[in-house]
């Protein structure tokens, strides 16, 4: 078993249990003005930490999210509003987008987060989240619990 498999299952362990590291920050309410479908958001991950953001959204609307940085290694998460995990990019053959669509109206969290090899030698990453809320359509996976 290689590393970044050992951190993968551990973190999704850990996460799947609603656990995170202590150094976890407090999460920031992404809000997209009227008639604004979408925007960006950026900040830099350090060491461990997970930087998470809160997108309200309504049933049935679609969420892409693309995550940008200029270091390997950076992923992200997508939890319901309930705490369940519904995407790790961190399991996926395209680490840096996903597109679901809202199984129920709530406030659902996205995380960014470092591989562990990188994060336990304190380095730093600056990223960028491109973030889109649309209606529906016919084509996109459901947060389904």
């Amino acid at each position: 078993m290689t590393k970044k498999t050992k951190f993968v299952l551990i973190a999704g362990a850990l996460l799947l249990c609603g656990v995170e590291p202590a150094q976890s920050a407090l999460a920031r309410s992404v809000h997209l003005a009227p008639h604004v479908s979408s925007t960006v958001v950026s900040g830099t991950l350090e060491g461990e930490s997970i930087v998470p953001f809160h997108v309200s959204l309504k049933e049935g609307q679609k969420l892409d999210v693309l995550c940008h940085s200029r270091k390997s290694g950076i992923y992200f998460f997508v939890k319901d509003p309930e705490g369940r995990i519904v995407y790790n990019s961190a399991e996926s053959p395209q680490p840096d987008r996903w597109t679901g669509q809202a199984a129920s109206p709530g406030k659902y969290t996205l995380g960014v987060f470092q591989q562990h090899a990188t994060a336990r030698k304190g380095h730093t990453a600056f990223f960028r989240l491109h973030l889109a809320v649309n209606q529906a359509e016919a084509s996109t996976t459901s947060l389904l619990p």
